[in-house]
């Protein structure tokens, strides 16, 4: 099971910004199959993150959607890279470092225990948003 990511920005700005955007039909797609079927997404600020699970695989992630044109934002998607994450745990969130060549999570203190992606969706972790780049306060 591979995680793979959807993201709508301002290009260049790490600070949120307000916006006011619709997306219509949003669709991930891997090789012309259907990996994710969002629907609509009602999107109020920038950065916006949309995190799901796929089957393992190798290939290009691609998105199709319908939205209205809107200057300077631009959209991406595809595996979740290796970083410093924030994840919605049962006891509130934490910071959560992802290996993408390994697929384990971990703390990031030293000899703490890795779990992998099975595992991670099993303890009923959601993933929130990447650590860096996001204007909110994080536990550590």
């Amino acid at each position: 099971m591979n995680f793979v990511y959807f993201k709508a920005e301002y290009p260049g700005y790490e600070a949120s910004h307000s916006v006011n955007l619709v997306l219509k039909a949003l669709r991930l797609f891997r090789d012309g199959e259907i990996i994710a079927d969002v629907g609509d997404l009602k999107i109020t600020s920038l950065p916006f993150y949309f995190f799901t699970t796929a089957a393992t695989g190798f290939r290009k992630i691609e998105y199709s959607v319908k939205a209205p044109p809107m200057r300077r934002i631009s959209y991406s998607c595809g595996y979740l890279p290796s970083g410093k994450y924030i994840v919605n745990t049962r006891e509130g969130e934490i910071q959560l470092v992802f290996n993408a060549l390994t697929g384990l999570w971990q703390q990031d203190s030293q000899g703490s225990r890795k779990i992998d992606n099975r595992e991670f969706i099993a303890l009923g972790y959601v993933l929130v948003c990447p650590a860096r780049g996001v204007g909110r306060k994080r536990p550590v």
